[in-house]
């Protein structure tokens, strides 16, 4: 008899030791028959032990957009969400048209792309960063940006993060892309939930290039934290981050797509046409009840800009 070491998570350690227990058995035992039990049904029922995802077609595919994310869904119940986003002549670099450290740009480039992804309630597994310049030092420091921002939601860079930099020809001016790829339970994710007679609430205030950095220190602008905060509240139906099209365009979307008309609202202050550049605001469909909860909950410039008729 041989003896084969297996490491096993403390949750199924602890039902093991609980059959075990219920049926006077040794651990050992427990292992041994469940074991013996999953190799029959491997040798006699063959492919209906594996996942069934490996069976789905192309054809049984279906793909939606919404933005700048693309949304496919399989038989399976699952969903795969990618979102993607570039930059150019931002940077550190000679010719570059508005000037910022290389990590400041990478922070802002894994923003846009994972409150993209995150806001439809997909959960990111994948980073994958092409980068139009040197990897030492422009290239090191833009992703060092991306990583940061990557564990601010509980990332693990070294497992999601996939790069790629340009080390053939010398660069004076920055180019940088970055797709984010994630996964979710089609029924958990956060599309066409908007409700007849919701309002739709702008988080933050719209800031296109030098004005970005400025408005973030004064906390003027969303971020990746408060897609999350509002991803946790159910009176939250429906989250769109807002990027160069401004706040008129996407609250149309958002009413669009779940076969509503829009009141836009006039708000003094606030230009709703503006780009908002890296993803600075925030737009979500939420119970008209809940705004003070919403408030207290955010503490950034928060404006109701329309209501879902």
């Amino acid at each position: 008899m041989e003896i084969i070491n297996v490491r096993l998570p403390d949750k199924l350690t602890q039902d093991i030791d609980k059959l075990a227990k219920k049926h006077s058995l040794t651990r050992s035992e427990v292992i041994r028959q469940a074991l013996t039990i999953y190799l029959h049904l491997t040798e006699n029922v063959g492919t209906m032990l594996r996942p069934i995802v490996f069976q789905v077609k192309p054809a049984q595919i279906t793909y939606t957009r919404r933005g700048d994310v693309s949304i496919l869904k399989v038989p399976t119940g699952h969903a795969i969400v990618t979102g993607s986003t570039s930059s150019g002549a931002v940077g550190p670099k000679e010719m570059d048209k508005v000037k910022v450290d290389g990590r400041v740009l990478g922070k802002f480039l894994a923003r846009v792309a994972l409150m993209d992804v995150t806001a439809t309630g997909a959960f990111p597994v994948l980073l994958s960063v092409t980068l139009g310049v040197e990897k030492e030092p422009t290239g090191n420091a833009i992703l060092e940006g991306i990583r940061r921002e990557a564990r601010s939601i509980g990332l693990d860079p070294n497992q999601v993060m996939m790069e790629n930099t340009e080390d053939n020809f010398e660069t004076v001016q920055t180019g940088a892309g970055l797709t984010v790829v994630g996964f979710a339970n089609e029924d958990e994710l956060r599309l066409g939930k908007t409700c007849p007679g919701d309002l739709i609430v702008a988080i933050g205030k719209p800031k296109v290039g030098d004005e970005v950095i400025a408005a973030e220190a004064r906390g003027e602008i969303a971020d990746l934290k408060n897609v999350t905060q509002l991803s946790q509240r159910k009176y939250v139906h429906d989250i769109a981050p807002v990027g160069g099209f401004g706040i008129a365009s996407e609250a149309r979307m958002m009413a669009y797509g779940v076969g509503r008309q829009l009141k836009l609202l006039e708000v003094q202050g606030l230009d709703l046409n503006k780009s908002a550049g890296p993803a600075t605001v925030i737009l979500a469909t939420i119970d008209r009840e809940k705004l003070e909860d919403l408030t207290s909950l955010i503490p950034k410039p928060i404006n109701v800009v329309g209501e879902i008729l």
